[in-house]
């Protein structure tokens, strides 16, 4: 399937001519128009599908070819599995600090979370790539939708609430390019705050009036659809913070305890994931520990963006799909096109504005005594002033 309006269309064309000339039964589905976007044309090419099952990769992905031998034959074997989704593997992930970052995080939702929510029979969600799904099931749930950002999870959890199953198949890895600057991350990461969150909004009242999934499921179910809300949390405390500290009213605040509990709860549960995901990669955890603090940084300093995307999914429907731009890159050596520096440096003014309000918040903190508030909030300006930095030298090679 091919949307595409540059020079991969002509490119494409020549790969499949050649396949085609082998005696390869296969096609290019191209559209008049980019109506809903991937989930458009998923739904559009959908028609013309005339197999059992369904295999599903993006464009900078390269299963191996033992792929199909590891996924059908589950399929086969259980007719009540309606896609099965293997785990995402990084081609890029040692080009820079940032890659790595990123490859961590997501190995934590993969080798982790997704790997957890399948073993305990909870709901699961389709990654949007690196699987295969059951034509019939995918017919059954009423096809791919475009009212979200995120038709992958919408379909997924409409498949399950009719009554298919979902796999999680750790063993199984597919390689992929992860976006080498932190712009392309945040923007990755918008789009997805944006489509769970609508995907929350239209599908978690069936959730919850299902027959089919457990009050574990459905609770689950919600944690999961809802996760993008904790960077609005996040940044709400910001901004309420600072005004409580001008007035000298955190005296008031009676809950430290409670909310020392809390944290230190979240900050041992995310090290013990990641932990298991760096150990179970085969990775040294104390070489990886001080990247860790950088995914610290890079989640706080998404969460302007990322908070904007979850007040628009619960508000509107659909989109435009943006999708993360792919470069190609294998080794250090390789580069990486250079956005346009003077969009991206306007594109980290919030960030910009919300690092001086942090450090408006840590001067009147340190002002008044409350050395741990101003610590607390050092990690707010840390994590925005690394988002400005890159948006202010997008054309650098990080």
């Amino acid at each position: 399937m091919d949307d595409s309006t540059d020079e991969t269309s002509r490119i494409i064309d020549s790969e499949v001519e050649g396949f085609a000339f082998s005696g390869l039964d296969i096609d290019v589905i191209r559209r008049e128009t980019r109506d809903g976007f991937k989930a458009g044309a998923l739904q559009n090419a959908l028609k013309t599908t005339k197999g059992k099952y369904v295999a599903l990769f993006d464009a900078d992905f390269l299963p191996q070819p033992s792929f199909l031998h590891e996924t059908v034959p589950l399929m086969e074997k259980d007719p009540s599995l309606g896609f099965v989704q293997a785990r995402w593997g990084h081609l890029n992930r040692d080009y820079n600090k940032m890659t790595e970052t990123f490859a961590i995080g997501l190995d934590g939702h993969h080798i982790v979370e997704q790997a957890g929510r399948s073993a305990l029979g909870l709901p699961l969600n389709f990654n949007g790539t690196c699987g295969v799904l059951r034509a019939e099931a995918i017919r059954d749930a009423g096809g791919w939708a475009s009212d979200t950002l995120s038709e992958d999870m919408d379909l997924s959890y409409r498949m399950q609430l009719g009554g298919w199953r979902a796999a999680y198949l750790r063993e199984v890895v597919v390689p992929g390019e992860l976006p080498p600057t932190l712009l392309d991350f945040r923007s990755q990461q918008a789009r997805w705050a944006m489509g769970s969150i609508q995907c929350g909004r239209k599908l978690l009242g069936d959730i919850w009036r299902s027959d089919i999934f457990t009050t574990r499921q459905k609770v689950e179910s919600t944690i999961h659809l809802t996760y993008y809300a904790v960077c609005l949390m996040m940044l709400a405390i910001l901004i309420l913070a600072v005004p409580v500290l001008a007035v000298d009213a955190l005296s008031l605040v009676q809950f430290y305890l409670p909310y020392g509990v809390l944290l230190g709860l979240c900050v041992v549960s995310s090290t013990t994931m990641y932990y298991e995901a760096i150990r179970y990669s085969g990775a040294s955890f104390r070489e990886k520990l001080p990247y860790l603090g950088l995914i610290v940084l890079v989640g706080y300093g998404i969460s302007v963006r990322c908070s904007a995307s979850v007040i628009k999914g619960l508000f509107s429907r659909g989109g435009s799909f943006s999708g993360t731009p792919k470069y190609n890159i294998r080794e250090k050596s390789d580069d990486w096109r250079p956005q346009n520096p003077r969009s991206a440096r306007g594109s980290v003014l919030p960030e910009q504005f919300f690092a001086l309000y942090a450090l408006t918040g840590m001067a009147i903190a340190a002002l008044r005594g409350h050395w741990l508030m101003s610590f607390y909030l050092l990690i707010y300006l840390a994590g925005y002033s690394l988002m400005a930095y890159y948006g202010l030298h997008a054309n650098v090679k990080p």
